[in-house]
């Protein structure tokens, strides 16, 4: 298992209204998005795009680039809400000021007017850290790429990156230096990359491959793994699962097993942010598979725009030990990667592997709209005995459980409101100790989410 010491981890880049003619407090922005449905929850670090150098009284600092939005709001104002909210969503999500790789004021313009190099890598730094402690963020993330790999020579990038870990450093707090590379370049400093960053997330999606990196000498130890689900670069994700499937696994490097360090997802923000958001909160839960018995898809599948459950997986025996739902979008926002028209949502499965596994497809134009059964004791329990599910059209999809075994019954029935329909499952699960030795975990209860 990929061992993630730093975290699922998310751009946002603030320039971008998503929907458009919208601003950041509009109500139904990419922006409150990511506030009404907790997805900052799932953020261990946040790196808030692009940021250039701007002069301070010596040398250099940083500040955020220039942009205007709706209603005369700026990026100055995006980023003070931002650093805001998702304090107060998540007081644990660490904020990371990520470098802009074009234009005229990248990092390597510290170095354009000529001077003593370590002499303006320190005042950098210094001011570096003066702006973190102002604004409360709590580092920098390099996008290594394009002008700014172009122009930075190895000499500075070992200057620069190594002065400002070691001023990091003498700092009473962490502060964190993240690299994210587009591919090698012979610009890179490799040793540097190794001792200065704490972490390194090479922009997979842009087409490079892990041997690449570290063929040019970037440590397995300090490798994760950069995620996207936008269309348009030439390999983007498809889906939270096909994420977790390979970094789950780890990586095999001159013949040692490793883990990814962390994953950095290229964005929260874009065209498809439905899609972005719900699966970078379903990729969080792969990750860290939720505590106790208490499950909740709500969320979720209100950050997709609440698309139509099209298949429902469940286990059953006795009675119903797990459920699974894929939802199926055709919304603008929740395009997926792979096929533009539709975007895939595919939760986890809640309850464990014992009892017999069935799938219902649901056909897109009859909706799930009730759901019904029994709970009830089994074998001293409480949990759900049987379900049942109705399409619109009538279409019924089980009942899946035998109730066997069971010492007392309750009929239980829930109906969508008219013009509404299943897009979610909340409820609860439980082990069961049986007398043969087997624990088997099964849905204690279970309530259907309407929309």
């Amino acid at each position: 298992m990929a061992d993630l010491a730093n975290g699922i981890n998310a751009w946002i880049f603030l320039n971008e209204d998503e929907p458009p003619n919208t601003n950041y407090n509009s109500p139904d922005s990419c922006f409150q998005a990511l506030i009404n449905y907790k997805t900052y929850n799932s953020a261990t670090f946040l790196g808030l795009a692009f940021f250039v150098i701007a002069p301070a009284s010596n040398g250099y600092t940083i500040e955020i680039g220039n942009a205007s939005h709706q209603g005369g709001m700026s990026n100055q104002d995006y980023l003070n809400a931002v650093l805001h909210d998702a304090r107060q969503v998540n007081p644990n999500i660490k904020f990371l000021a990520t470098m802009g790789y074009s234009g005229n004021n990248t990092l390597a313009g510290i170095f354009a007017n000529g001077g003593d190099p370590q002499a303006q890598a320190t005042a950098f730094a210094n001011n570096l850290v003066t702006y973190l402690q102002k604004t409360g963020m709590n580092g920098l993330d390099i996008d290594w790429e394009g002008y700014l790999s172009d122009t930075m020579t190895k000499d500075q990038f070992r200057i620069l990156f190594t002065t400002i870990r070691q001023v990091f450093d003498q700092q009473p707090v962490k502060y964190y230096l993240s690299f994210t590379p587009a591919s090698p370049t012979k610009s890179t400093d490799y040793p540097t990359v190794n001792s200065a960053f704490d972490f390194v997330s090479p922009q997979f999606y842009d087409g490079s491959s892990l041997p690449e990196y570290t063929k040019a000498g970037i440590s397995p130890s300090v490798m994760g793994y950069g995620a996207q689900f936008e269309p348009g670069n030439i390999a983007p994700n498809s889906s939270a699962q096909q994420v977790w499937n390979v970094v789950s696994s780890g990586f095999q490097s001159g013949g040692s097993q490793y883990s990814y360090q962390d994953i950095f997802m290229w964005r929260l923000n874009s065209g498809n942010f439905q899609f972005e958001q719900a699966q970078f909160m379903i990729l969080s839960q792969l990750a860290n598979p939720p505590s106790g018995n208490a499950f909740d898809d709500t969320a979720i599948i209100a950050a997709a725009g609440n698309p139509i459950i099209t298949q429902v997986t469940v286990r059953s025996g006795d009675v119903l030990n797990a459920i699974q739902s894929v939802n199926t979008g055709t919304g603008p926002y929740n395009t997926g990667t792979q096929n533009n028209e539709t975007g895939v949502f595919t939760t986890l499965q809640h309850g464990g592997n014992s009892g017999n596994g069935q799938v219902a497809t649901i056909p897109y134009n009859d909706p799930i709209v009730s759901i019904s059964g029994y709970t009830g004791t089994w074998f001293g329990w409480q949990c759900v005995l049987q379900l049942t599910l109705k399409g619109k059209s009538g279409t019924t999809y089980g009942p899946y459980g035998s109730m066997a075994n069971a010492s007392s019954r309750n009929a239980f029935s829930q109906v969508a409101p008219s013009g509404q329909s299943v897009v979610a499952f909340k409820g609860s699960t439980v082990t069961v100790p049986l007398a043969d030795g087997s624990q088997p975990a099964i849905i204690a209860n279970l309530n259907a989410v309407f929309a």
